[in-house]
């Protein structure tokens, strides 16, 4: 799968679980019933860390700039903005190309380069140790509990 093609499906699967929670917290809000939030919370905070990670992943693989990388990560948190990002990036050509590495003819330079390469040469264990790492962030994050609780006060 090229960075464009994960890229778009990653921004998609973002805004989709954002569409998701906002519902059910209309539903929520509306009196209708609060027990879609525990559902879709957790959805959308699976496709959020998928995004951020590929998003920094594509920052290294296209060596987009400093600003395009933050704005990307900025972009993760407002509803309905990977997408936008993911066409803006696209229009400027920063999503174009194959994965760097995925041959051995170029020899990574520095750190980021050298993880990229690792990631890129073998896809399985990479799709694994993201899978792996975005399900450890997320379980830390509800063991923390939700962001805000009213009860609390």
């Amino acid at each position: 799968m090229s960075p464009k093609s994960l890229h778009r499906l990653a921004a998609g699967l973002e805004m989709t679980t954002w569409t998701l929670l906002i519902l059910a917290m209309v539903a929520k809000y509306s009196g209708l019933t609060e027990a879609l939030v525990p559902i879709a919370g957790p959805i959308h905070g699976f496709g959020f860390l998928c995004f951020v990670v590929l998003t920094i992943v594509l920052w290294v693989n296209n060596r987009w700039s400093p600003g395009v990388g933050l704005i990307g990560l900025i972009v993760s948190v407002i509803p309905f903005g990977a997408l936008p990002f993911t066409y803006w990036v696209d229009k400027k050509g920063l999503l174009d190309g194959p994965w760097r590495f995925a041959d051995r003819s170029e020899t990574p330079r520095s750190i980021p380069d050298h993880a990229l390469a690792q990631l890129v040469r073998h896809p399985i264990r990479t799709i694994t140790l993201i899978l792996v790492g975005v399900i450890i962030v997320f379980s830390v994050l509800l063991a923390m509990g939700p962001p805000y609780d009213p009860n609390a006060i």
